[in-house]
């Protein structure tokens, strides 16, 4: 019998999955504080259209992570792929586990993998990630995912960048 995953990402219901607690994470300078979005206010309509505008693009793909226990599913974070560099058939992934009792629990980690599957499905061969040079639980979660320290932003000294190869 095969064992269920632990977590699936899947596309965020407008409906369903923006709720109070999504805009609870999303205004917790704790779950964004090595982020850009660390210092903004966000409201239910403004979760709702970023939302929307990702679900309608072909250029970035954002996933809901849900914790699948005992064959229910619980939101716990996101991340997106995008945007992607069809030229260079490169990306950008973005994470967070807005479920703070659950950090450090490793799902950040299957959620890179999962989208890492994705990555490769859409024929990608460059990942990048940036991680706060103090956020440690974030490169080493990259790090386990096969992303190698490339340097750092010019534009944000604290920002350090993670590229991962893909061979698809």
């Amino acid at each position: 019998m095969n064992k269920p995953k632990q977590i699936i990402l899947k596309k965020l219901n407008l409906t369903t999955d923006i709720s109070k607690k999504y805009l609870g994470w999303m205004n917790d300078f704790d779950v964004f504080k090595f982020t850009m979005q660390k210092n903004k206010k966000h409201s239910l309509d403004n979760i709702r259209q970023f939302v929307k505008e990702k679900n309608e693009s072909k250029n970035e793909f954002l996933y809901g992570i849900f914790l699948n226990k005992n064959n229910s599913l619980k939101h716990i974070g996101n991340i997106k792929l995008g945007p992607i560099n069809l030229i260079y058939k490169s990306s950008d992934i973005s994470y967070f586990i807005g479920e703070k009792k659950l950090w450090g629990h490793g799902y950040s980690t299957l959620a890179i993998a999962e989208v890492i599957k994705i990555a490769k499905k859409k024929k990608l061969k460059k990942l990048r990630a940036l991680a706060h040079e103090i956020n440690i639980g974030s490169k080493i979660v990259l790090i386990k995912n096969g992303f190698k320290k490339k340097g750092k932003l010019k534009k944000i000294k604290t920002a350090e960048i993670y590229i991962r190869l893909l061979n698809t």
